[in-house]
């Protein structure tokens, strides 16, 4: 394996007889951020999913070829699509780690945000409740959560929208772990809450030298934040490159299709009506 910090190679996942990833490669390098970007379906989610090897307990998704090299400093690089589930278990939030879409489906309403942080902590690390409490208060400090020692007794459905998505970006932290997986974070939230957000994770990895893996379809998005991009259509990857070179110089009829249905201020001047879209045809 090179320096890269993560390598996905030839990646393919199926459910059942349908192919959801075909093939997919790219790698990720330690402090930079990788965003993947694509329409509804092109299979951008499974390929986290993939990378957590999350997908064979939620679903009938297996990894069917393929291999994700995790490389992290002081340690043996270990592929993670052919790990044991107890080895997996210890790279989850330690090495690697995941903030979902949907933070009210990915946090128990049961629980109160003190006691699933305090999870998270203690499943991975050998401290006391205390030390853990400590921790988990010290990461809502860090995610901008107002009067975080309150929010910590509240259940994720007291809080706002922004704020369990802080808790989530908090949970996913608090381990510092060298990858952060995004799974557009920032869909559910008004506009306002996602600059928030995503300046946040933006400070936060600065801080923590954390990779960002950015999960998105918005083009926006990828402009403010990310270093390099990889453009997935149809399960496949169909370009990839730095971010100035897929704004400035696309290659892939796909990549001119996302970007040109980025609205742009003035772009109706002295028309009557928007005009369509540019369309690809369905082929890769």
């Amino acid at each position: 394996m090179s320096n890269h910090l993560l390598e996905v190679n030839n990646l393919s996942v199926s459910f059942g007889s349908f192919t959801a990833v075909d093939d997919v490669s790219f790698h990720l390098d330690a402090g930079e951020t990788l965003a993947i970007v694509g329409e509804s379906g092109s299979g951008k989610t499974v390929t986290a999913l993939s990378i957590m090897r999350l997908l064979e307990q939620s679903s009938r998704g297996r990894i069917t070829s393929g291999e994700i090299l995790l490389n992290p400093p002081n340690d043996t690089v270990m592929d993670l699509a052919d790990l044991p589930e107890e080895r997996l278990r210890q790279v989850r939030g330690n090495f690697v780690s995941m903030i979902f879409q949907e933070p009210l489906t990915a946090l128990n309403p049961v629980f109160s945000v003190q006691s699933q942080l305090i999870e998270a902590i203690r499943s991975h690390r050998p401290v006391a409740k205390e030390t853990a409490r400590e921790m988990a208060l010290e990461m809502m400090a860090k995610v901008r959560i107002p009067e975080p020692a309150e929010r910590l007794k509240q259940h994720p459905h007291e809080l706002s929208g922004g704020m369990r998505q802080r808790v989530m970006i908090a949970q996913a932290l608090a381990l510092n772990p060298q990858i952060l997986i995004a799974d557009e974070p920032t869909t559910a939230l008004d506009v306002t809450i996602q600059a928030q957000v995503l300046g946040l994770i933006k400070d936060l990895q600065e801080e923590m030298g954390s990779a960002v893996i950015m999960i998105t379809h918005d083009m926006g998005v990828v402009a403010q934040i990310a270093d390099r991009v990889v453009v997935m259509r149809n399960s496949k990857v169909v370009e990839t490159g730095a971010v100035e070179q897929i704004f400035g110089a696309p290659e892939h009829p796909y990549t001119k299709a996302l970007l040109a249905a980025v609205p742009k201020l003035g772009s109706m001047n002295h028309t009557d009506k928007p005009e369509k879209f540019p369309l690809v045809e369905q082929t890769t």
